[in-house]
């Protein structure tokens, strides 16, 4: 009988999802026969309510992210919802434990902490006793994530897991893997070829803009700005992701003057090849591009990141020497030639990147379960 693993996240357009997915390719490139279920716990549980955190999260973050950044893992707000998870929980714990004995999995990893403490609470409730891993794809790791029946945390880094060790948990509990990235980051690509596909001059300097999977953050506005550069002949990649109206305006300027050296993009599944060929990302400072930048060696300029998990991402690239801040999309421009024009800056975020860089992430908490 194939050895049953599941792994929860919580949204199909998030980087919890595409760190589910690069799990779920590495157990199968350390062992082929296995039976991997990936479920959308919120979409299991609790359809609509999953929709209506999702557009609640958007809207907070894109209109009050001060206020987002007040309530990340803030102990007063972690104790006062503690019930209202508690009933959520319980509420839930019909349908989890449903699941997990039909499927009598051998391992549950979460992308997501949600998840993860809905399946804590079925093992402490005398549920079976199955491997639980909470994988971390921030360098904040919030209060909510904190659950003694989880058998392994998988953090981004030391000063991760640091935290996690404040908050109670165990050190052996904790192991330093890095954010999971697909395993196809560590290939490399035929530049040439990619760069002919997109009809780029592989000697112009080449910027990828992008805003997470839902092609969030202010887009439209760092590429107007670099739009008015007309002293520099920057090629840029956009990528809007799942942002429909953000790709149709996107569009709509490339056939303006200008935009000629605009390649516009929606959802797309080869980021690795738009980074590899990509002298800089400019972007969010979402955990799993930054984790994927990283493994690529390209340097990022990171845009008005949000408080809370952003803001420690970004804190934690800049600490590693591979990223810069802009507080305002009308410095990218300003940054970007800075970087161009310093000698040596970009190799240098490039070698950080190197250093920190985890290209067998994924591989590396797939090992937890299977050794």
């Amino acid at each position: 009988m194939k050895k049953k693993i599941l792994i929860f996240y919580i949204s199909e357009f998030s980087g919890h999802f595409h760190a589910a997915s690069a799990i779920e390719k590495a157990l199968l490139q350390l062992q082929k026969d296995l039976d991997i279920d990936k479920i959308n716990a919120l979409d299991y549980t609790n359809p609509i309510l999953g929709k209506i955190i999702n557009k609640a999260y958007l809207e907070v973050i894109k209109k009050k992210p001060e206020l987002w950044g007040n309530i990340y893992d803030h102990p007063k707000v972690v104790k006062k919802t503690k019930k209202a998870r508690e009933a959520l929980h319980k509420h839930n714990m019909s349908k989890i434990k449903r699941l997990i004995e039909k499927h009598s999995p051998y391992a549950i990893f979460c992308t997501q902490a949600m998840p993860c403490g809905m399946v804590a609470d079925y093992k402490r409730s005398g549920g079976k006793d199955v491997k639980l891993i909470g994988v971390l794809t921030d360098h904040a790791p919030h209060s909510f994530w904190i659950f003694d029946e989880v058998d392994f945390y998988a953090v981004p880094s030391e000063e991760t897991g640091k935290v996690l060790e404040q908050k109670g948990i165990p050190p052996s509990k904790i192991k330093v893997s890095g954010i999971p990235v697909d395993p196809k980051f560590r290939k490399s690509h035929d530049v040439e070829k990619i760069n002919k596909e997109y009809g780029l001059n592989k000697d112009d300097p080449t910027i990828l803009i992008m805003g997470g999977t839902q092609g969030l953050g202010e887009v439209e506005l760092i590429v107007k700005a670099l739009l008015k550069d007309k002293e520099h002949n920057y090629q840029l990649l956009i990528v809007a992701g799942s942002n429909k109206k953000l790709f149709t305006r996107l569009k709509k300027l490339g056939r303006k003057k200008g935009g000629e050296n605009m390649r516009v993009l929606s959802f797309v599944e080869n980021i690795d090849e738009l980074m590899e060929i990509s002298d800089i990302v400019v972007g969010k400072a979402g955990g799993m591009t930054t984790a994927e930048a990283a493994v690529k060696e390209t340097p990022m300029i990171i845009v008005s990141p949000i408080p809370g998990h952003e803001r420690r991402n970004t804190d934690y690239m800049i600490e590693k020497g591979v990223a810069v801040e802009v507080e305002d999309f009308v410095e990218v421009p300003r940054k970007i030639n800075e970087l161009f024009d310093s000698e040596g800056m970009l190799e240098g975020m490039r070698k950080n990147a190197r250093k920190i860089s985890k290209p067998k992430s994924a591989l590396d908490i797939a090992k937890l379960v299977l050794d």
